[in-house]
């Protein structure tokens, strides 16, 4: 397995792959990670091990810092868009309710724009094996930590804490549970919630299946499905709906490009067993499971709606949705300050109007650059591209119904690692 790059910057890349299960880190609690006297998580500055390799990515970067700014080609986006953008950015600093909370995702931000800047400029063909070696690696570890915490109930802790886990069990405030007859503690891996940790496991789950036909060592195939194995059944145990459903959605789209032949066998025998299995599960798991969080996603959005009616044009900044939050909600709890589940309302919320444009347009621009890149006849590269552009469609459904992109660390440079891949031209070039 090629695990370390040809230089150190690829290096310390590739340690910021496999990290991306691990949320080690120094929290600080400054004042205005408080609203009304209680600390909010998503508020507080935290030192990351995952920051601290990025910035000394930026720093062994210096050198070509210059090539990396000169890679975004200006002249191919809107610039209103960027312009509008900006200027909602700056004018926060100024009115938001919060400007520290803000300034604090501004450089956030910029931090992640750099990963996907040097990922985009970066990344070469040659180097999709570690790519792929180094995510499988990183998902077998948080497979084996889940699979753990969801036998035993509870968190493992020893070294495992070390790693970034969490001290929990089926008794802590606020713990993410499922209700099969019973309630059953959902595991997090050392991710912040069960879901950051499922989608983390479905990316892993896309480049090693969509990998493993162009691997020519037994022990390589072997290597990617166990990662597939292991991570599916993770992926699970962690209930969540969303990714579960990306899951289902990927197989049978490999069904149908990878196994024609047997494509009416295999429904017949899918369909067979759902007639079987599903009125079982929907006897024990019920309409609970499937409509959890409902109630809650809906006051949120109305929570949402009357917040952005009052902050129209500019939003209201990042990281300042709980401060306006809390002249609505009737009780005041720390279960209750949750932003928005939808990633294009908190962004709206965040830059209102003017500047929320930028958001989908990236969006956009990645799909396209993708769709363009699939015309390629090298079938290493197609499918290559073909897992970023489903894992990057996986984050716009997702992000339909979870925030976690936007708001915690794993999750926000899991989308940075994806934007800056569907924008590399990858090719093997000298530097």
């Amino acid at each position: 397995m090629k695990f370390l790059g040809t230089n150190i910057q690829k290096t310390v890349f590739f340690l910021i792959v496999f990290f991306l299960s691990s949320q080690v880190g120094l929290h600080f609690w400054p004042e205005f990670s408080y609203v009304h006297g209680i600390r909010i998580d998503y508020l507080s500055p935290t030192l990351y091990l995952l920051d601290i390799l990025i910035i000394a990515l930026f720093l062994f970067s210096l050198p070509k810092l210059g090539r990396l700014i000169n890679y975004i080609q200006i002249e191919s986006f809107p610039k209103l868009l960027l312009l509008l953008f900006i200027l909602s950015l700056l004018w926060n600093l100024f009115l938001a309710k919060l400007p520290e909370a803000h300034l604090f995702g501004i450089i956030k931000s910029i931090e992640f724009f750099f990963l996907a800047l040097f990922t985009a400029y970066n990344f070469q063909k040659k180097d999709i094996p570690s790519f792929i070696d180094v995510l499988s690696l990183s998902a077998i570890v948080s497979s084996v930590l889940a699979i753990w915490q969801f036998l035993r109930q509870e968190s493992i802790g020893g070294l495992w804490y070390f790693f970034g886990e969490r001290t929990f069990n089926i008794s802590t405030i606020g713990i993410s549970t499922v209700n099969l007859d019973s309630q059953i503690l959902r595991p997090y891996g050392a991710f912040p919630h069960p879901n950051v940790l499922a989608f983390f496991l479905f990316v892993a789950i896309v480049f090693s299946t969509l990998r493993i036909v162009h691997e020519e060592k037994i022990y390589q195939k072997i290597f990617l499905s166990l990662t597939i194995f292991i991570s599916s059944l993770a992926l699970i145990f962690t209930f969540s709906r969303t990714s579960l459903f990306l899951l289902i959605l990927f197989l049978f789209y490999i069904i149908y490009t990878k196994a024609k032949p047997n494509t009416i066998r295999f429904l017949f025998i899918v369909s067979l067993l759902a007639i079987l299995v599903i009125p079982y599960s929907t006897q024990h798991i019920g309409s609970n499971f499937f409509l959890r969080g409902i109630d809650f996603r809906q006051e949120l959005f109305l929570q949402s709606f009357q917040i952005f009616a009052n902050n129209l044009y500019f939003g209201i900044g990042i990281n300042n949705f709980f401060i306006h939050q809390a002249q609505l909600i009737k009780e005041i709890s720390p279960v209750l300050f949750q932003p928005p589940h939808n990633i294009f309302v908190l962004a709206l919320l965040s830059l209102g109007i003017f500047g929320w444009w930028i958001f989908p347009a990236v969006f956009i621009l990645a799909i396209r650059s993708l769709f363009t890149k699939l015309r390629t006849t090298d079938n290493e590269l197609k499918d290559f591209y073909r897992s970023v552009l489903f894992v990057l469609l996986g984050i716009i459904i997702v992000g339909m119904f979870d925030h976690f992109f936007l708001t915690l660390e794993q999750g926000q440079i899991i989308l940075a690692l994806i934007f800056g891949l569907s924008f590399a031209r990858l090719k093997n070039r000298p530097r």
